[in-house]
């Protein structure tokens, strides 16, 4: 398998993947506003303009907090965390 054909497989499956934990139509809604939103944010706090774009952050990623609640799963930061974490502690346990 090239390499080429490894990413395009891993896109493949963030896509699948996406589309599935944000298929409630309230959850696809307000990350529709709320990814956006939260972007704004740090694109403003970097520019300038912290306090402006860090309401902007914290209104974008409850938004999406919300969808997530309406869905019954969870935000994708803590799926990344746990999934970072169980790496870490099962490289540790074997060495």
């Amino acid at each position: 398998m090239t390499s080429l054909t490894k990413a395009l497989s891993k896109v493949c499956w963030f896509l699948v993947d996406y589309g599935q934990r944000h298929a409630h139509p309230v959850n696809a809604l307000l990350h529709l506003c709320g990814v956006p939103m939260a972007f704004l944010g740090g694109y403003r706090m970097l520019s300038g303009a912290p306090l402006d774009g860090l309401g902007l952050v914290i209104c974008g990623y409850l938004l999406q907090y919300v969808g997530h609640r309406a869905q019954g799963n969870e935000v994708g930061e803590v799926t990344l965390i746990r999934h970072i974490w169980r790496r870490l502690t099962r490289t540790g346990a074997t060495e």
